[in-house]
């Protein structure tokens, strides 16, 4: 069993013991973790760019600022409603760590791109995709392959 400490950083345990990889909900693929900014926010990313999940690290819950960077990661594609963001506690207990008492190493909140509310059939749909660049999200037809934003296309 892994012993963590009260130094260990909170984007250092999210990386060491959060870092999974899903199946897509685009293409049925493995979505892996991708992080951005300083680390504290997590993408499950599929090959096809396709962005399954946001997830936000830290020591308290921020919903409101969380919000607010799904809302701008997603604008165009569809709405952000607070009930959206989900959120979760995560113990020492159940990463598998040792360590000295039992409050929680840190706080995850999260958005995904289907959840039954936004959840949409229509071939024609768009979805929110991340640049295989690494620097920005951006929305196209759920059918389109591009990988790269209107910034880096024109670059």
């Amino acid at each position: 069993m892994t012993v963590i400490h009260l130094q260990d950083s909170i984007v250092e345990i999210a990386r060491s013991f959060l870092a999974t990889t899903v199946k897509c909900q685009h293409c049925g693929g493995q979505a892996a973790m991708e992080y951005v900014g300083d680390g504290s926010i997590g993408l499950h990313v599929c090959p096809e760019r396709y962005v399954s999940r946001i997830i936000g690290y830290g020591s308290q819950f921020d919903t409101g600022r969380f919000m607010g960077f799904v809302q701008k990661a997603i604008q165009g594609a569809q709405e952000v409603e607070a009930g959206d963001i989900r959120v979760a506690s995560r113990y020492a207990w159940d990463l598998g760590l040792a360590r000295e008492s039992n409050d929680p190493i840190l706080k995850e909140m999260y958005w995904t791109q289907n959840y039954r509310r936004t959840r949409s059939e229509d071939p024609d749909g768009v979805g929110v995709f991340f640049c295989a660049n690494g620097d920005s999200f951006f929305i196209q037809p759920l059918k389109n392959d591009e990988r790269l934003c209107g910034k880096c296309r024109t670059s």
